[in-house]
């Protein structure tokens, strides 16, 4: 095992638990944000894995995202893996990401949460976007997909006053989903990857991409978008799944998904 193995990963059936571990901070450098792709993308290649869960250990912080501390140490470059620091430029994946925040969460930290399906939060949870403070700018997709998952106004504040969002506040207005104690993060995302587990493996994947397709699209270019041939969405269509959902309602039985 690596001496900087700051990603531990654990499967728990169709579940891939994701977890940051290099305390006190859990901040990532070039090594981290390889190990963490490499993770998320086991999860889309595994068809046994369905949903994946972040967390961190420790009760203060979920990520503090860019480990400046290893750039002043000598760390240059960007080799932050294909899809760029901590696999924020992925926008293809098939399968629903829960965010599980466990502490604080700032600058890539809170990237990564903004870039899940579903963020759950301990009670003394935190959100910011400092880098405007520190000199340059978050360049990870917070400057628009916190736009996009708060209120403009919100976001334009939190980025440039650096100020925190706390977690009611956050669920307040729409970006948590939910708040439980922090002995009970893990099960309630757990709970949550269950419920999800039970839905047809492919529609799951048409929605998300389906969801990313047509964001920010009229309905008319929504449409247009749906009927002009979307690799997820037609997979679905034409699977014994998408026969299967209807007939095991008719039977009063639960699906028996396949998966194809």
């Amino acid at each position: 095992m690596s001496a900087d193995e700051r990603v531990k990963v654990a499967r728990n059936g169709p579940i891939l638990e994701i977890i940051f571990d290099h305390p006190p901070a859990h901040a990532f450098n070039q090594k981290a944000s390889r190990d963490l792709t490499a993770a998320m993308q086991l999860l889309e290649d595994e068809p046994e894995l369905r949903v994946g869960i972040v967390s961190a250990t420790g009760d203060r912080m979920f990520s503090a995202g860019w480990d400046l501390k290893s750039v002043v140490a000598g760390e240059t470059g960007e080799d932050f893996g294909p899809y760029g620091f901590m696999g924020l430029k992925r926008n293809d994946g098939t399968k629903p990401v829960i965010c599980a925040v466990n502490g604080l969460a700032v600058g890539g930290g809170f990237e990564f949460a903004l870039n899940a399906h579903i963020v759950i939060c301990a009670p003394h949870a935190e959100f910011g976007l400092p880098e405007l403070q520190r000199g340059f700018i978050p360049e990870a997709g917070a400057l628009w997909r916190a736009h996009r998952r708060l209120p403009h106004n919100i976001a334009s504040e939190l980025l440039l006053t650096g100020r925190r969002l706390t977690a009611e506040e956050g669920h307040r207005l729409g970006f948590v989903n939910r708040i439980v104690p922090r002995d009970r993060l893990m099960d309630s995302a757990r709970e949550i990857a269950g419920q999800i587990i039970g839905a047809a493996p492919l529609a799951v994947a048409a929605y998300l991409e389906v969801l990313r397709e047509v964001e920010g699209l009229s309905d008319t270019e929504a449409w247009a978008k749906l009927y002009s041939g979307m690799p997820a969405r037609d997979r679905m269509r034409a699977s014994d799944d998408f026969n299967e959902g209807p007939r095991a309602f008719a039977e009063k039985r639960a699906p028996q998904w396949k998966g194809r």
